[in-house]
């Protein structure tokens, strides 16, 4: 009887998950940071032509701002951010394969149009998991792990492009990424269609909470 009263922490598995999401989602947006200088060098690119590169990605992430919060109301978090997180996954890993300008600008556009329900999704599920006495603490950890990447895996990536080139990035980051998508299939589900949690701890997540979405 004492483990059914008692809520379990199923809850924070799942901020895990959408922590780790946020910091691939942020390492494959970021990474071409890293890979500008070699990029520049091998296309014999400009200044100007590497703005309109990195300038891509926001045109699509901003764009598909909207329609991905429409698409999370009506399919719910579980689905689209495993779709997400697969197309951005495979858009980082193609840049390994870039020939120049225009698939760069194509690839960046993909990007951006893939990351855009990240965080709206993460919006959502933290209002169906948590209660409202937990959220700022939750949206704080998955805000924190933006910075995970680029803070702790700089001198790795550095070197990874001296080593065995820019493209590199590119495809170990993207095959995390796709990597991760397992993890994300097989451990998110909405708080009314888990089997780690009891009903105490739907009871306490019920406090202001809702679904992510109908579809989850």
């Amino acid at each position: 009887m004492t483990s059914q009263a008692a809520p379990t922490r199923a809850r924070f598995g799942i901020l895990a998950l959408v922590s780790g999401a946020v910091m691939i989602n942020y390492l494959d947006r970021a990474i071409m940071g890293v890979a500008a200088p070699a990029i520049r060098s091998e296309f014999h690119l400009d200044a100007a032509a590497m703005g309109v590169v990195f300038s891509a990605f926001g045109w699509s992430y901003f764009a598909g701002q909207i329609p991905s919060g429409v698409a999370l109301d009506r399919f719910g978090a579980r689905f689209i951010y495993l779709i997400a997180l697969a197309g951005w996954s495979v858009a980082t890993l193609l840049h390994g394969f870039a020939r120049g300008f225009a698939s760069l600008i194509g690839l960046r556009l993909m990007l951006g149009a893939f990351e855009a329900p990240c965080f709206p999704a993460n919006s959502s599920i933290v209002g169906c998991w948590f209660p409202r006495g937990e959220r700022g603490m939750a949206i704080g950890v998955y805000t924190a792990a933006e910075y995970v990447a680029l803070g702790f895996l700089s001198p790795v990536l550095f070197w990874m492009v001296g080593t065995f080139g820019w493209r590199s990035l590119f495809m170990a980051s993207g095959a995390i990424g796709l990597v991760f998508c397992v993890a994300w299939a097989l451990g998110y589900r909405d708080p009314d269609q888990s089997r780690r949690i009891n009903p105490a701890e739907k009871a306490l997540i019920r406090d202001g909470g809702g679904r992510a979405g109908s579809g989850g």
